[in-house]
């Protein structure tokens, strides 16, 4: 049995694309985000909690929400000092950012394809329902325009 969530999940945030002519300078957008659960329904007739599926996507919005997203793994990227401020130096410019708006991010770049992959694992790591085989995670930057990544859960 297939179950979609595509509730109203977002978040806006800040980012850059390093190495990408025109995406390198800061930018922003309204991101959506969802999940499409795949399993089989337990005794009760459930594949998953609708409410545990939001809560997780929620958690994972409110952090991201109106914060600016780094790449932990770009080599590009020098940090040059953290603490009440973040100074960071790309392809010799240089920015700086509230400690606390800044969310590092386990990826080389923050691509609309690289949080498909962080929003999944977040839902593979929370999710409890042992019946659920298969998830897609799907992540839009704008309308139209985003990426999916699927993960088998169970074999």
């Amino acid at each position: 049995m297939l179950i979609k969530l595509t509730e109203g999940l977002g978040f806006s945030a800040a980012h850059l694309i390093i190495g990408h002519e025109k995406c390198e300078h800061l930018h922003g957008h309204n991101y959506r985000v969802g999940v499409t659960v795949e399993g089989e329904p337990d005794e009760r007739g459930l594949v998953v909690d609708f409410l545990e599926l939001k809560r997780i996507l929620k958690q994972l919005c409110g952090r991201y929400d109106h914060q600016i997203l780094l790449p932990e793994n770009n080599r590009a990227l020098k940090r040059l000092s953290e603490g009440a401020s973040t100074r960071i130096a790309v392809h010799g410019r240089e920015f700086e950012f509230p400690s606390e708006n800044v969310v590092w991010l386990p990826v080389v770049n923050t691509t609309v394809e690289e949080l498909a992959r962080v929003v999944a694992d977040e839902v593979v790591r929370n999710l409890s329902y042992p019946n659920v085989r298969r998830i897609n995670v799907w992540v839009e930057e704008s309308p139209g325009q985003g990426a999916t990544e699927e993960r088998r859960v169970k074999a």
